[in-house]
């Protein structure tokens, strides 16, 4: 699992240290790459950042899906086609590739998010009017009634 939020600084190369617990768990599981792609929030972009047995999984459920599905092409387009294979190198760095650092507007101030299965990696401003967006949302008692929670 990955837990938690770490500010990090993009170097002028666009590589990034992965926070210590990502990188321990990955190193755990004997990986040595992660796959790096798109995502939204409204109008919030980001990456997403998934170690490579979730990876195979989350597309091994796509492949069990409809692929006339317009919805489904549509996700593939844009999810799987902006995806990146990249090496984490020997002191923990991953590189952003330039077409997802334009995409999410990372440049030097960046932050990680931990999330169940994965990671995300946002522009660190970014980051913040997403948490109070979801902040603002998550006290309405009506939000919460829709999570069963």
């Amino acid at each position: 699992m990955f837990c938690g939020r770490y500010d990090r600084e993009l170097d002028d190369k666009g590589r990034v240290g992965l926070p210590g617990p990502f990188r321990d768990e990955l190193q755990s599981r004997k990986f040595d790459r992660v796959y790096i792609t798109r995502s939204k929030i409204e109008s919030e972009r980001f990456l997403e950042v998934y170690p490579p047995d979730e990876w195979q999984r989350l597309v091994g459920t796509l492949k069990q899906k409809s692929t006339l599905d317009l919805n489904l092409q549509l996700f593939q387009i844009f999810f799987v086609g902006g995806t990146h294979e990249v090496p984490v190198d020997r002191q923990g760095r991953i590189l952003v590739p330039l077409k997802l650092r334009e995409f999410a507007g990372l440049n030097h101030e960046v932050a990680f998010s931990g999330m169940p299965d994965y990671f995300q990696l946002w522009d660190r401003t970014a980051l913040e009017r997403t948490v109070k967006f979801a902040e603002d949302r998550i006290g309405d008692r009506s939000f919460r009634n829709t999570l069963g929670l």
